[in-house]
């Protein structure tokens, strides 16, 4: 049998650490997943796939987009969080992340400890949309609609604990009304449950609705963002419409699995950051109504962070609990 001196032992170690380097400055040197938490045609994907495009580009290895819907994003977290740290498996994240931790006190993710921030990507405003037929074309007249029929009216969202669920809370609560939610699996699929008529109102990133409110089928009646959107300057926000104060914006961005090497968190932050920046998407951005938040990893896991807690505070006074 072999005797491994602590001359040799330290020799191997070494060996795997130049081993380590070399594989880490040559990355990428195959295809990169990014994985998306809900279906194609949402938010999330419409931005998550514009900067993909990009990235392989700039990597020069294909960045591909693989959507695994389902629990509010967090199927998708939780197959990033056991993928191997080697760089090529990344969450795009939305805010609903930061919001699972306050919502399932069982969660199977922990995104702080089982994922590692890596930057942030865009923040897009809310904005509630109903159907062409809805009788109502602003806040107050939909607040009298609802206030008559404590109940009988229903919203969609994106998925139980969605951004998009928990605003639609914080607004009715705020302002004494009361409707009934209806998650579904995805923007997409909630937008046509609209269309259908199976819901009344929905709360959506103002990128997922745009073309349907720009062709009519829907009706925007306010943004939950502090100033109007660029894209919708005839909308109100919810205090100019004469809602009680309420500030809502769903943000993005990309996580990798936890202990995934420095230099790779670091030079993909980069690039994220450069795709982000860039003035052609800083275009397409804007012509979603969206905003880059790109900075750093340090900055993103530090706002993270504090949206968790700023969620945890949200959760707390609506009081709702989802297991």
């Amino acid at each position: 049998m072999p005797i491994i001196t602590r001359r040799s032992a330290i020799t191997l170690s070494l060996l795997s650490l130049s081993t380590l380097a070399r594989a880490q400055s040559d990355w990428p040197n195959k295809p990169i997943t990014l994985m998306v938490g809900f279906p194609p045609g949402g938010p999330n994907d419409i931005v998550a796939r514009a900067l993909a495009l990009r990235l392989s580009t700039q990597l020069k290895q294909q960045v591909v987009i693989v959507n695994r819907p389902g629990a509010n994003g967090n199927i998708a977290a939780y197959n990033v969080a056991h993928a191997p740290p080697d760089g090529y498996t990344f969450l795009y994240n939305s805010s609903a992340l930061a919001l699972s931790p306050a919502l399932f006190r069982k969660s199977q993710i922990d995104p702080l400890r089982d994922l590692t921030p890596v930057n942030g990507t865009a923040t897009l405003p809310l904005v509630c949309v109903v159907a062409e037929s809805f009788p109502a074309n602003n806040f107050r007249e939909w607040a009298a609609v609802l206030r008559a029929n404590p109940g009988k009216f229903n919203y969609g969202s994106p998925g139980t604990g969605n951004l998009a669920h928990i605003a639609a809370a914080m607004v009715l609560k705020a302002n004494g009304l009361n409707a009934v939610h209806a998650p579904y699996k995805g923007s997409s699929e909630a937008l046509q449950g609209l269309l259908a008529g199976s819901i009344h109102f929905q709360f959506d990133s103002v990128n997922s609705p745009l073309a349907l409110i720009k062709s009519g089928k829907l009706k925007a009646l306010f943004v939950t963002s502090s100033e109007r959107s660029p894209v919708l300057p005839d909308v109100p926000t919810l205090a100019q419409g004469g809602s009680q104060n309420v500030e809502a914006s769903g943000w993005q961005g990309v996580m990798a699995p936890a202990k995934t090497p420095a230099p790779i968190v670091q030079r993909m932050a980069a690039e994220i950051a450069k795709v982000m920046n860039s003035p052609e998407m800083k275009a397409t951005l804007l012509a979603q109504g969206g905003y880059v938040i790109s900075t750093t990893p340090e900055n993103y896991s530090a706002f993270f962070a504090a949206e968790i807690e700023r969620f945890k505070k949200t959760v707390d006074d609506l009081n709702i609990q989802l297991d």
